[in-house]
């Protein structure tokens, strides 16, 4: 790790937002997603939750919840990723205002061939904590989630 990304102060919001950052740009590199598809990895990530779920209904609201984005960011990048042909929203009969969020083949192809990729970063994430200290870290990251999604 460089000087430069070691924060100055023990300050847990600033290692958290930078510890962040540092994983989201590795995830926008990975080069399968980036530069063969010129997709983000937070693209890839929706994907991968689309791929999980495909025997569910997903909707936009599902992806505002599980990423905590606002409904304005995710529009935008499931339209974006709609453009791409990555996924399609299709009516539900139901309810006229839902679209039910659907992966496309190509959606599917590109989730598969980026899997590996998304558990190498997960294994870099991990990498040198114990399984005791990785289920720890995982209870108090959901401890300080909780926290702030409180109002």
């Amino acid at each position: 790790m460089s000087r430069k990304c070691v924060p100055c102060r023990e300050e847990l919001g600033l290692l958290i937002m930078r510890t962040a950052t540092m994983i989201r740009r590795k995830a926008d590199s990975n080069v399968y997603m980036n530069k063969v598809h010129k997709i983000t990895g937070s693209n890839g990530w929706i994907l991968g939750y689309l791929a999980e779920h495909e025997d569910e209904d997903v909707y936009q609201k599902d992806i505002e919840e599980k990423f905590c984005v606002t409904r304005s960011t995710v529009s935008k990048v499931l339209k974006g990723m709609e453009s791409k042909g990555l996924l399609r929203r299709e009516s539900v009969s139901s309810d006229a205002r839902l679209k039910r969020l659907v992966l496309t083949e190509e959606g599917r192809e590109i989730n598969n061939n980026a899997l590996a990729e998304r558990k190498e970063l997960e294994n870099r994430i991990r990498k040198g904590l114990s399984d005791e200290e990785f289920d720890t870290l995982m209870r108090l990251l959901r401890k300080v989630a909780y926290n702030m999604h409180e109002e």
